[in-house]
């Protein structure tokens, strides 16, 4: 078995937001979900890497594309 590292990054609010996010989150290492329930949106990326430097690299930037998104 591979050693490796996992994070999980959870997201709910308005669905078109939330296929924006879909949309930034789908990029290699990343495995995104969204899901609508009663006029709202939940997004769960799980970002996995074998070295814990490139995870933090790829959360870093995954998260500063949602941050830009959310500020439009």
């Amino acid at each position: 078995m591979v050693e490796g590292h996992t994070v999980t990054v959870e997201w709910s609010g308005d669905p078109s937001l939330g296929t924006l996010f879909l949309a930034a989150a789908s990029r290699p290492h990343c495995k995104a979900t969204l899901k609508e329930h009663g006029g709202e949106a939940s997004l769960t990326v799980q970002v996995h890497h074998t070295s814990l430097q490139e995870l933090r690299n790829i959360v870093d930037e995954l998260m500063v594309a949602l941050a830009d998104l959310e500020g439009e």
